[in-house]
């Protein structure tokens, strides 16, 4: 699958707004990926996980949540 010019557009180098804690796992093909896009693209892991987040909860039409991270259903 081909990367969308979009969502690289919308990574922001290393600070952004406030944050939570996420833990998760992955495939290590997955975190060689990461960490490989992280090196080479000054991108912090925060950003780039954020960034995929959004783009699947676009494509799945999930509402968006206001500063609180509260979800106001439309």
């Amino acid at each position: 699958m081909e990367p969308t010019v979009g969502a690289v557009a919308k990574l922001e180098p290393r600070r952004g707004p406030t944050k939570v804690q996420l833990n998760t796992r992955v495939l290590a093909s997955t975190e060689a990926r990461l960490n490989w896009l992280v090196t080479n693209r000054n991108f912090s892991v925060t950003s780039v996980v954020d960034v995929a987040l959004q783009e699947l909860f676009d494509r799945h039409h999930v509402p968006p949540a206001d500063v609180e991270g509260r979800i106001v259903e439309q």
